[in-house]
């Protein structure tokens, strides 16, 4: 269901790009100039200086797919934190049963010293 997902974002994503981009084919419009501006009205106001359209593109298109990437290796990062563990696990169990095993083979006190009471 999350690859479903996953495909279907990408998907919407993507078209609205190329759509974009399709729309906007000429020379003036990835040298328009870009302003970012955020503001919390009396604390803080801040401004990008201006950046070509193209650039930002180029940018936000390089970045998503680096956290795309990131995204996709996560689940692989946590099954290997998760093996570990149980790699751990199962030596920690493979020693307690070598313990065990020592201590059947080794002859209990009392028995093999002794010849049987009947002779």
């Amino acid at each position: 269901m999350k690859k479903l997902i996953f495909a279907v974002v990408m998907a919407v994503l993507f078209f609205v790009l190329l759509n974009f981009i399709y729309c906007n084919l000429d020379s003036a419009v990835f040298g328009y100039r870009v302003v970012f501006k955020f503001s919390i009205p009396y604390i803080l106001s801040v401004q990008s200086v201006p950046l070509p359209m193209g650039f930002v593109m180029l940018v936000s298109f390089t970045s998503g797919m680096v956290a795309i990437a990131l995204l996709e290796a996560l689940p692989s990062f946590f099954k290997t934190l998760e093996i570990r563990s149980k790699n751990k696990k199962i030596r920690q169990l493979e020693r307690e049963l070598s313990v065990v095993r020592q201590m059947s083979e080794k002859p209990r006190e009392g028995e093999g010293d002794e010849p049987p009471a009947g002779i």
